[in-house]
Formats: C-alpha cells, structure tokens, sequence
C-alpha cells in the first residue's frame, strides 16, 4: 500500500468516526429533556419534534428507534402535506379576496 492510499483510507476512516461523534453529541445534548419532548407520541411526531430541532437523520433514527432511510421517509412525506396545506391555504385566500376590475 502506497502512502497516499494510506492516508486517504485513514482519513476516509476519520471522517466516518467525526460523524458519528457528531450524532453523539447531538443525542447528548438534548437527552437530558427529550424524555418529556417525546412522551406519548407517534414516531412520525417524534420525528417531527427532532427535525425541527434541527437534528441529523443518524441522530434522530438513534433516538427514535429506527433507521436513517424511514426518517428521511417521514421527513420527506410531512413536507408534502405542508405543501398540500400551503396550497389548499392558497387557494382558499385565492377564492375570498375581491380584485378591482
């Protein structure tokens, strides 16, 4: 092995590792209160919750129980229904407001 394969494969190895730290200290971070966050809820609403925490997909699917792929699912399938909202909302604006002719 050459040394720049090396060092590539021991910085590839890095980088792996400093993401996971990250979903580490985001899960540390808000463990003290995410009990109380999540009581009772579904796990779309927890996903919910923890996106808008602003938490990565890997720390929310840790926290949750799940995987990385369904959070990104349910994240994904929420925007939707906002948007649908949003454009119903829209619309409904759209048919009460009067124009001058």
């Amino acid at each position: 092995m050459k040394d720049t394969e090396f060092v590539e494969k021991i910085i590839g190895r890095l980088d792996g590792l400093s993401a996971k730290m990250d979903i580490l200290v985001q899960a540390v971070a808000i463990s003290p209160k995410i009990e109380t966050i999540l009581k009772d809820k579904t796990k779309t609403q927890q996903i919910e919750i923890l996106s808008n925490l602003r938490l990565s997909n890997d720390a929310i699917a840790l926290i949750v129980g799940t995987t990385p792929e369904t959070v990104a699912v349910r994240m994904s399938e929420m925007k939707k229904k906002k948007r649908k909202k949003a454009k119903k909302r829209r619309q409904i604006i759209g048919k009460n407001t009067k124009r001058d002719t």
